[in-house]
């Protein structure tokens, strides 16, 4: 009985280990990428010494043919624009120590841009988001938010706004898909009941599935990682927060 407890033991910390080790190796992996993929963007800045000041640095990227990748609200810049992915590399919703681990292997948020839309029940603009959070103990619904929030340093100090090459019929079929998992609660086990309970990133992988684009190619559940690295996707803002300035790089 002792021995089969004991190797009972051994295999369960040593699939323990495995799993741990499995997602450090693929987050160092997709690191990379993701770095090289926000240096290539970085690059392409122009300098907007007129826009820029004391805390916040402009820098404006240059894409033929791409639509701005931010929303003006009056003179605030609203990361991203209409269907665009807003994702956060980092969490600051745990405890230090867990955010540092959950950040490093997993990322911390995510969200889908909106466009102008109203039914019976909801009113909702392109100021607006559309997310799956943990507030309230999981009990928050995935939920319409004004995005000024991206804005700010205290929630998300790194933010990218993504975006696919989409044509107008898939915009609305992304629109109509993502409308309809408002409500839908938070799905705390991020692998079971997946069809009636959504998390953040799991959002846009249920979201933009609906157009062909797969933000989940390792088959797990999806990982911040997993929607940078996605190659149907690509940045049209990008904004870091380093001793005390704000660095804005913009389609």
């Amino acid at each position: 009985m002792r021995k089969i407890i004991k190797w009972t033991l051994f295999f369960i910390i040593s699939f323990f280990i495995f799993v741990i080790s499995f997602f450090f190796i693929n987050a160092t992996v997709e690191k990379i990428i993701i770095s090289n993929k926000i240096d290539s963007f970085k690059e392409k800045g122009i300098y907007k010494e007129e826009l820029s000041n004391d805390y916040e640095k402009y820098y404006e990227v240059k894409m033929d043919g791409e639509e701005r990748g931010y929303t003006m609200n009056g003179s605030i810049m609203l990361p991203g624009n209409v269907c665009d992915i807003l994702v956060s590399p980092n969490t600051h919703a745990f405890h230090p120590i867990i955010s540092s681990f959950v950040s490093y292997n997993v990322g911390g948020h995510a969200a889908i841009v909106t466009d102008n839309y109203s039914d019976a029940e909801n009113t909702i603009t392109d100021i607006d988001s559309i997310e799956a959070d943990y507030y309230d103990n999981g009990k928050s619904p995935a939920k319409i938010s004004y995005r000024s929030y991206w804005n700010d340093t205290a929630y998300f100090d790194e933010v990218i706004g993504l975006r696919a090459k989409l044509s107008e019929e898939e915009k609305k079929e992304v629109m109509s898909v993502l409308y309809g998992q408002l409500g839908d609660p938070y799905n705390i086990s991020f692998l079971f009941d997946t069809k009636n309970k959504t998390y953040c990133s799991d959002l846009i992988t249920k979201v933009f599935s609906s157009v062909g684009i797969d933000t989940n190619k390792d088959g797990y559940f999806t990982t911040i990682y997993d929607i940078i690295t996605t190659e149907e996707l690509y940045i049209t803002y990008y904004h870091y927060y380093k001793d005390g300035i704000k660095y804005i790089y913009y389609v």
